[in-house]
């Protein structure tokens, strides 16, 4: 069975995406990211995805200066810092980040796996993604200098370590 479904309308074709559906791209250990709707579907207004983050899972401090960012937390909890403020976000919590706002999370619940869906907008950070996560497939190790490269290409900017590595939970990766 596809993972998508395209629905015809009098306008134009709705999507219908299956709970695995949409691009998975894993980005290392401890998170998966399933985009369900990207910037290129929406006319450039947003992408919409889901993350799954497995225990001391998440990606380095980072902003996005151009896009604003939402996390509704649909199983488990994340912790999420937020300029210098930690939010305990649990299963229903609704989190917007607005742009330029240094920001990372991580699932902090042993032998759990968070859940959230997200919203970047203007989209086209699924590009991004997808660009990164092909990247860190393949190089090992990473060269920071060459993931710095793919991350302004995109307008996204790093701003520190994971959380779980700041925290001291785990050495730096």
């Amino acid at each position: 069975m596809s993972d998508a479904t395209f629905i015809k309308t009098n306008i134009t074709d709705a999507k219908l995406v299956s709970p695995d559906g949409g691009k998975r791209l894993a980005l290392g250990p401890g998170v998966d990211m399933f985009f369900k709707i990207s910037g290129d579907e929406a006319d450039g207004l947003f992408d919409y995805f889901e993350i799954r983050v497995r225990y001391l899972g998440g990606p380095p401090l980072h902003r996005h200066p151009d896009q604003h960012e939402t996390f509704h937390i649909i199983e488990g909890e994340l912790t999420i810092k937020v300029g210098d403020q930690l939010v305990e976000a649990k299963a229903g919590d609704y989190l917007f980040i607005p742009k330029g706002t240094i920001h990372g999370y991580v699932n902090l619940k042993e032998g759990t796996t968070a859940r959230a869906v997200c919203n970047v907008a203007p989209g086209g950070f699924d590009k991004y993604m997808e660009e990164l996560s092909q990247y860190m497939s393949t190089a090992h190790p990473p060269d920071q200098a060459r993931i710095n490269e793919i991350s302004a290409k995109y307008g996204q900017i790093f701003a520190g370590p994971p959380l779980a590595v700041s925290m001291g939970l785990m050495k730096g990766r």
